[in-house]
């Protein structure tokens, strides 16, 4: 297998790791980044694999890891070998798996409303990324209640959508009703906190 660490990719920026508050969004790009740059098996086995031990990739994958941490969190994994260890011990730091964990993200899943978000995309992206958090502590929504906690986050002015949705028999699913938010509908706060509701295209 060719790989191809230490490419172009390499500049590519990502949010540095500050602590738990973006543990859960950091993990997911790095993992991808990562695997863009063919150094996840550093991690991770691959299917009928095992972890890499190739010590050039190894230590190139730690140094990438380590690089994309805020200096604070250095302290972490100063005394790392591997990339794998390095991984885990940021994961026993900041992944809080506990109920207190589970219980907030359950309520900013169940109370995260439109009128309170910025825009559609705004609600949309809380609604969607707290249900993955909740997914990545082992507490996973199915893809029908996504779709519809996203319909229940709705004021009345949405009340005509909800009820197209529901007569077209289209399946209520996560990615279903953030299509038809994002492309069908906008919202915009005015200086009174009050939205108003601008139809983009007749149904």
């Amino acid at each position: 297998m060719s790989h191809g660490a230490g490419n172009s990719s390499s500049t590519l920026q990502l949010e540095k790791l500050k602590g738990r508050e973006n543990y859960s969004t950091w993990k997911f790009a790095m993992e991808a980044y990562l695997q863009n740059e063919d150094l996840w098996d550093c991690i991770e086995a691959p299917p009928g694999g095992s972890i890499s031990t190739d010590q050039k990739r190894v230590t190139l994958a730690r140094a990438k890891i380590i690089l994309s941490l805020d200096p604070l969190n250095y302290v972490h994994v100063q005394d790392t070998k591997t990339a794998v260890e390095a991984w885990e011990k940021l994961k026993k730091a900041f992944e809080d798996t506990g109920l207190t964990r589970r219980v907030g993200l359950l309520r900013t899943l169940i109370t995260t409303q439109l009128t309170n978000c910025a825009s559609v995309n705004d609600y949309v992206n809380t609604v969607i990324t707290t249900a993955h958090e909740l997914a990545g502590i082992g507490f996973k929504i199915g893809d029908e209640w996504i779709g519809t906690l996203l319909l229940a986050g709705l004021p009345e002015e949405y009340k005509p959508m909800i009820m197209g949705v529901e007569n077209s028999g289209t399946p209520i699913t996560g990615d279903t009703i953030k299509i038809k938010l994002l492309q069908d509908v906008k919202w915009e706060k005015n200086v009174h906190n009050k939205g108003r509701l601008f139809y983009k295209s007749a149904r």
